[in-house]
């Protein structure tokens, strides 16, 4: 794992993404570029890496919450399924939020187990006689809402059958605050993932804001295309982790379906 800087129009991933972008001397606040327009979009792209990589089974961005109680009791007299707050409560922006759930663990008779992702329309079949009191499986029931600028209120996740007793643990990718000072510095596993993160805010400006040559646009997006070898994407998807042992298996790289 190693850092880069935000930096300044000459210095750090803004010097760097100048240079490649053809954007020097753009950096004035009567510019075309000022420091203050890029950095949005620096942001957003970097959180596009976190969740594209985290998409891909990387577990960097990926943080254990704390062994917690399983609720009892369900949402409602007779239904089967009990609820799970996530995420925090707050200002919106100030506090970290979740983004995305990886994995949801219950312990049971003294063992961790993976509870597996269902839909909605898979909640109530996994309620049965056979499975009584212990969870199945959990689903995503709402995201939280926020009103305007006042606080956001916790999103909620559902385990079904309603549990007995037992404890959880939830594995989530929670939101990335925005880098502001010229000092801050973003987290990479890898220069792929760094040029990644360049390329894909390049995109942004190159082709969809300044609308620069074909060519140009081609050639950022080839970087970001994981088909191509020896591509910042490429990389990233090909040595991505997977599951290894007796009990499985996986196809080489250069599979390709019919």
């Amino acid at each position: 794992m190693f850092t880069r800087a935000l930096g300044t129009a000459t210095t750090g991933f803004e010097g760097q993404f100048r240079f490649l972008a053809d954007a020097q001397g753009l950096g004035t606040s009567t510019g075309r570029h000022p420091s203050a327009d890029l950095l949005p979009v620096f942001n957003a792209s970097y959180r596009a890496l976190r969740e594209h990589v985290t998409g891909l089974g990387y577990t960097q961005f990926i943080a254990r919450g704390t062994t917690t109680a399983l609720p009892t009791t369900a949402v409602e007299t007779g239904e089967t399924y009990a609820t799970i707050d996530v995420g925090a409560s707050g200002t919106p922006g100030t506090v970290p939020t979740t983004m995305q759930i990886k994995r949801v663990d219950v312990k049971f008779d003294g063992r961790w187990r993976e509870l597996p992702e269902v839909t909605l329309l898979q909640l109530r079949d996994l309620a049965d006689s056979a499975t009584a009191g212990r969870p199945r499986g959990w689903c995503w029931l709402n995201a939280g809402s926020i009103t305007g600028t006042t606080a956001f209120v916790k999103g909620t996740i559902a385990v079904s059958p309603v549990p007995s007793g037992g404890s959880y643990a939830l594995w989530t990718m929670t939101e990335e605050p925005d880098k502001v000072n010229t000092s801050d510095v973003w987290l990479y596993h890898t220069e792929s993932w760094a040029q990644w993160h360049m390329y894909h805010a390049m995109l942004q400006i190159c082709a969809v804001r300044d609308k620069d040559t074909a060519a140009k646009a081609a050639a950022i997006s080839r970087m970001l295309d994981p088909e191509v070898p020896g591509t910042p994407a490429y990389n990233i998807q090909r040595f991505a982790p997977t599951a290894s042992g007796p009990r499985t298996w996986t196809r080489s790289a250069s599979y390709r379906g019919v």
